[in-house]
């Protein structure tokens, strides 16, 4: 299952390179020199530079501001930072599309992503302020120091690993997006390929595209380790939590605070609800419940597939640790930054070349989610099955179990809340995938995801809204739940750490 596992993961990759070999050296330079790569160049660079630095301002002020801070109602502030988190982007396009006319281009882009993303830095530097040691902080101000400085030169250097690697997943989710740049009408990599793909018999013009992408992808991917800089440890056995009173500036955050969720939540919301009361009443309840029971297929499969093969991987790398193994976890991440679209194309090359019984099936859309989701599996499900005793399986050989017996009847129960949370999650991810399921999904399959899309193509705003607002509803609920679980986990830990200091 590891080797099945690490052929799909590398399969987008050894597309891109058959593809442009097939192509020709100066086809792919004749190609990649014209003006049009430089304009996109220019969009997905400069789009991905503009949400980064948005979402680590917005995110790091929130998580200072529920966690460092004394002001009243942080907790609902916290509920709110993580809310968008439940809305893919391309419904918060399609809802600020359908309620401001003209609402497109970049700075539509730049809004729309910025909210769907900020939480993810929002999280990291959350969690990375809970364990920081603010004491230090502390020493500073009584020092002399101002707000500001204390944050510059303590605060900053203890957040900033997490604020970066939070900014690199909104950086890369920008860049992979399709849905939200298509419906806002600014021209990405991501939306040109998804064109050269339909509009030409041609794909090589799309293949060449695709490696701008991924060569974009690879650079970030190398700058990370050296923008997060170093690692400031913290001493546990001084952490205590100070919080931090704001005075004259509490009313200032406060209405900042606000007005973000407000545009950021409020807003599509009141889109959301406006064009259902339009359009419910015309909506085909036959095809609305189609695409629902489709949308929650996909997903089943996605998670159950997905956490299969992420137990055997985890299991490998946890319990047989060697550099095989560690090489197959490596492998699987290596594709997990490739964009959907990406991941798309390499299986419809594949599918046509190799196995052309698979092209447009049900199958080939799993096969897709498993590359895409399969390293968000293993890293949920890593941990558990590490927490697992190691001595229950002596225990177990020792009574005459075999391995599998072993994993099935120990392992597996032990670790069975964390599988389940992988699993959970890589189901979450599928409901909301938009490019692969569009392009690889069998004829006649709609789903949720794609019935939106088709009305959006069309600003067809009414048809579309009830698909939206029920991947809101279907996506949203375990989403949060998910989130809370993760939130309480956090301050558990702490809580437990603070219990052993003492002790």
């Amino acid at each position: 299952m590891a080797v099945v596992a690490v052929f799909a993961s590398v399969a987008p990759l050894v597309y891109l390179g058959v593809r442009l070999a097939e192509f020709g050296i100066d086809k792919v330079l004749t190609q990649t020199l014209r003006s049009r790569s430089f304009e996109l160049l220019g969009n997905s660079v400069l789009l991905t530079l503009a949400v980064a630095v948005a979402a680590i301002t917005i995110g790091s002020f929130q998580a200072w501001l529920t966690v460092r801070t004394s002001i009243r109602g942080r907790s609902f502030f916290a509920i709110l930072a993580a809310l968008p988190l439940a809305m893919p982007s391309y419904v918060s396009a399609y809802a600020f599309a359908a309620l401001v006319p003209g609402f497109k281009g970049f700075w539509a882009a730049w809004l729309v992503l910025t909210i769907g993303t900020a939480p993810y830095v929002y999280l990291a530097v959350s969690a990375a302020l809970v364990r920081s040691d603010a004491a230090t902080e502390e020493v500073a101000r009584s020092l002399g120091l101002g707000r500001w400085r204390v944050f510059k030169n303590v605060t900053w250097p203890a957040i900033r690993p997490a604020a970066i690697s939070g900014a690199m997943l909104s950086a890369l989710y920008t860049l992979s997006d399709f849905g939200a740049v298509s419906i806002l009408s600014f021209d990405t990599f991501t939306r040109a390929i998804y064109n050269a793909y339909r509009s030409s018999f041609d794909r090589s013009a799309a293949a060449s595209l695709a490696a701008i992408l991924v060569v974009i992808t690879v650079i970030l991917l190398v700058a990370e380790p050296w923008l997060r800089g170093k690692i400031v440890p913290t001493d546990s056995r001084v952490r205590k939590t100070s919080l931090i009173h704001l005075g004259w500036f509490a009313p200032i955050a406060g209405t900042v605070a606000v007005v973000w969720a407000a545009v950021g939540i409020l807003l599509p919301t009141i889109s959301l609800i406006r064009w259902n009361l339009i359009g419910l009443s015309k909506a085909d309840a036959g095809e609305l419940g189609r695409a629902l029971v489709n949308s929650i297929s996909y997903a089943l499969a996605g998670g159950l597939v997905a956490a299969i093969f992420g137990i055997a991987i985890s299991v490998l790398v946890v319990r047989f640790r060697s550099k095989t193994t560690l090489m197959i976890d490596r492998t699987i991440w290596l594709t997990h930054a490739v964009p959907g679209i990406v991941v798309a194309l390499s299986l419809v090359f594949i599918s046509n070349r190799l196995l052309p019984q698979l092209y447009q099936t049900s199958a080939l859309v799993i096969i897709a989610y498993l590359i895409l989701f399969l390293p968000n599996a293993v890293a949920a499900m890593q941990t558990p099955i590490s927490q697992a005793p190691r001595a229950l399986d002596e225990v177990a050989a020792s009574l005459g179990a075999t391995r599998l017996q072993t994993l099935r009847r120990v392992v597996i129960p032990i670790a069975g809340p964390g599988i389940l949370a992988g699993a959970a999650l890589v189901a979450l991810s599928v409901l909301k995938e938009l490019p692969a399921t569009l392009m690889l999904r069998e004829t006649g399959v709609e789903t949720l995801a794609t019935r939106l899309w088709n009305a959006t193509s069309v600003s067809s705003f009414a048809a579309a809204a009830p698909y939206a607002l029920i991947l809101v509803l279907v996506a949203g609920i375990p989403a949060w739940l998910l989130n809370r679980q993760v939130r309480q986990s956090m301050f558990s830990q702490v809580d437990l750490d603070r219990r052993l200091e003492r002790e």
